[in-house]
């Protein structure tokens, strides 16, 4: 019970579980605190990977980056959100968006160039744009 730990690595040493082993924590409640000292990893995202098209499945991709890379995000449907995140930085990741809202028309653009460059996205289908809603280091163009 992660109420009775001081924090995650405290847990980690207690249970004999390794720095790159993955841990499924499944019934905090709201009085329980949860202290993470690594890399968060939600379920429902993915890991994005060079050249790759983004999942319209996940609705959260991260990203380490091991030079100059680039994805894409297509189209989306009515609602659908989307987040990005670089969780580690070795060269940028540059996103081309389909009909990004940002621009008076067309694809867009994404620039993540530092670690914790993040933004969310939700699709606006009456507008048949990516609508970009939450920004933080990320250049839009």
């Amino acid at each position: 019970n992660l109420s009775d730990l001081d924090t995650v690595a405290t847990a980690r040493t207690n249970l004999g579980i390794g720095a790159s082993d993955t841990v499924s924590i499944q019934s905090l409640t709201a009085s329980d605190t949860l202290s993470v000292a690594q890399k968060l990893l939600l379920t429902g995202s993915e890991e994005l990977a060079n050249g790759a098209a983004a999942s319209q499945v996940e609705p959260i991709s991260y990203f380490t980056t091991g030079g100059a890379e680039t994805a894409t995000l297509a189209v989306g449907t009515d609602g659908q959100v989307k987040i990005f995140s670089m969780i580690g930085d070795s060269g940028d990741m540059v996103i081309t968006v389909s009909n990004a809202g940002w621009k008076s028309s067309g694809t867009g653009t994404l620039t993540f160039d530092t670690i914790g460059d993040s933004c969310t996205l939700i699709y606006e289908s009456s507008a048949a744009r990516w609508m970009l809603i939450g920004n933080n280091g990320v250049v839009a163009a």
